[in-house]
C-alpha cells in the first residue's frame, strides 16, 4: 500500500482493527473509561505519545468518562498509510495502559 489508499484497501485495513469505523472522512473510535481521571490519563499520554510525522488524533472527552478519538488527513487528501500507523499508535497505548476500556 502506497499513497492514497482506496476504499477495499481501507476496509480490509480496518477489519482487523477492532472498535475503529469510518465516519465520513475521518476514523473514529469511542471508548468509555471508569471516570473522568482515568479519560483524562488516557487523553494525556496519548496526546505525548501518539504522534507520527506531526500526526495526532483528535481526542474529544465528553459525558465526564466518554473519548472519541478520530483520526484523519488534514490535508483532504484521503486515507494514506500514514493515518493507518497512527491507528496502530493508538491501539498500541490503549492496549498498553488502558486495556479495561470498553466500547462507548
Amino acid at each position: 500500500m502506497s499513497g492514497v489508499l482506496s476504499q477495499q484497501e481501507l476496509e480490509q485495513a480496518l477489519a482487523g482493527q477492532r472498535g475503529w469505523r469510518l465516519h465520513g472522512e475521518e476514523l473514529v473510535r469511542e471508548l468509555a473509561f471508569r471516570d473522568f481521571d482515568e479519560a483524562l490519563r488516557f487523553v494525556d499520554r496519548l496526546g505525548q505519545a501518539a504522534v507520527d510525522y506531526q500526526r495526532r488524533p483528535d481526542m474529544c472527552i465528553s459525558e465526564s468518562n466518554h473519548v472519541r478519538l478520530s483520526i484523519s488527513n488534514r490535508h483532504h487528501a484521503g486515507f494514506t498509510t500514514a493515518e493507518l500507523r497512527l491507528l496502530g499508535k493508538v491501539n498500541g497505548i490503549l492496549d498498553e495502559h488502558h486495556p479495561e476500556a470498553a466500547r462507548a
